[in-house]
């Protein structure tokens, strides 16, 4: 069949989604994008903050220098502008007894020396903690563990080097704890993460997402043709021998091929599949000051501490005002304190990291997103009916946890799936 004459649904306008109507209107199909948000983005919107009177993303997100794709399709949609980054790899730590100290590599050495030396300079490491860093480079060849932690036990890694760097990159990068996070799927984010001075690196967005990525994917859509249908909820989808029908609230429409770029349970309940969805929670606690605060670098770990990151938003944006915003990201989030002790918990371990005693926000939101990962779970994707496209967030063993670069490589590969069935 000729692509020109195909149309295709595309089933959430996330980031996956919108990079796969994206990759498909430049073949010349016909793109219909379907979100049931009044905006688009998903999980990297931003919303607007009155009392501050600026746009706020839900959460901050770091970026690596391993996103390849993310980077290419930056690129693309003429955005990489509306990213900062670093040289070289430089993770800025923090805790209570040691105060400020860093992951921090010299491009003067090759990357493996490099990191070890990187680590033999922390505090409380030297040369007690490099044997853990090569059993556990050996041991990634071969994981027979579950979990992360049993991982480290059975790999005999220090515990300096899974406190200082193993638990702070296992909660960014998986969402989830070491002694729930899949060992598998860990190891493949370190081995992409720290092969070579370019991948380690980190960067950051300079503007909200929704200005920074959303914005400029949306309209690059719409220059390709693209018709994205906001505040549309799919209310059904009945896949039959010759396409798929979808049903929203203006009538129904068929369509070739559906693409579901939608969270698995939307996914699931609209093709009726009875599968347990496993999900991780992030809260973000964002807080204004009127008074200069500022951290030593754009963002920082906090080693035992509640905050487990502590980004300056002023600081990554550029802003120039008397104002300050800072937000701190606690991910896997199980405490059932309650929004008030939050908040000064997380006060009381800023006003130790910027050493600005009495620190008192004129404005604060805490945001509290209970889906804000799959997580990577033994359950296997269900079979798909035909004409229908998978390309939800459901990360199995040993497959990279959710992360824009893996969003980003669903589109891609969905939009290549549709293209090859199209052939």
């Amino acid at each position: 069949m000729n692509s020109t004459a195909q149309h295709i649904a595309v089933i959430g306008g996330g980031l996956a989604g919108l990079t796969a109507a994206l990759d498909i209107a430049k073949q010349g199909m016909h793109v219909d994008l379907y979100e049931s948000a009044p905006s688009l983005g998903g999980r990297t919107q931003s919303f607007f903050h009155h009392p501050s009177q600026s746009w706020v993303d839900h959460g901050p997100h770091l970026l690596i220098g391993a996103y390849h794709h993310t980077i290419a399709l930056l690129k693309d949609i003429d955005a990489l502008q509306n990213t900062q980054w670093q040289n070289s790899l430089n993770l800025p730590l923090w805790d209570m007894q040691r105060g400020h100290f860093s992951l921090t590599t010299s491009k003067l050495l090759p990357f493996p020396l490099a990191q070890m030396h990187a680590v033999y300079k922390m505090p409380h490491h030297g040369m007690k903690t490099l044997p853990s860093l090569l059993r556990m480079a050996l041991s990634m060849k071969n994981i027979s563990s579950d979990k992360v932690s049993d991982w480290m036990i059975k790999a005999n890694i220090h515990p300096n080097l899974q406190r200082d760097m193993l638990e702070v990159l296992c909660l960014a990068a998986m969402n989830e704890h070491m002694h729930a996070a899949n060992a598998a799927s860990f190891a493949q984010v370190l081995q992409q993460a720290f092969s070579t001075h370019h991948t380690a690196r980190l960067g950051w967005f300079t503007k909200p997402l929704s200005q920074a990525l959303i914005q400029p994917l949306e309209s690059h859509c719409k220059t390709r043709g693209v018709h994205i249908h906001t505040s549309s909820r799919v209310l059904a989808l009945h896949a039959h021998q010759h396409g798929c029908d979808v049903k929203t609230r203006l009538g129904k429409k068929h369509y070739h091929q559906v693409i579901l770029a939608c969270s698995p349970s939307i996914r699931n309940k609209l093709l009726h599949i009875e599968q347990p969805i496993a999900t991780q929670s992030i809260t973000n606690i964002h807080l204004w000051f009127d008074q200069q605060v500022t951290l030593q670098t754009p963002f920082v770990g906090g080693i035992g501490t509640y905050g487990q990151w502590f980004f300056d938003i002023s600081q990554q944006f550029n802003t120039k005002a008397s104002s300050s915003h800072i937000c701190a990201v606690i991910s896997a989030d199980k405490s059932k304190s309650s929004k008030t002790k939050k908040v000064h918990t997380v006060l009381q371990e800023l006003q130790h990291i910027t050493q600005q005693p009495q620190l008192q926000p004129i404005s604060q939101r805490i945001i509290t997103v209970q889906t804000a990962t799959h997580c990577v779970c033994p359950i296997a994707r269900p079979n798909m009916p035909k004409h229908t496209i998978d390309a939800c967030e459901q990360p199995t063993e040993g497959e990279l946890p959710a992360t824009i670069e893996t969003a980003v490589l669903r589109g891609h590969r969905a939009a290549q799936q549709c293209l090859t069935n199209t052939n």
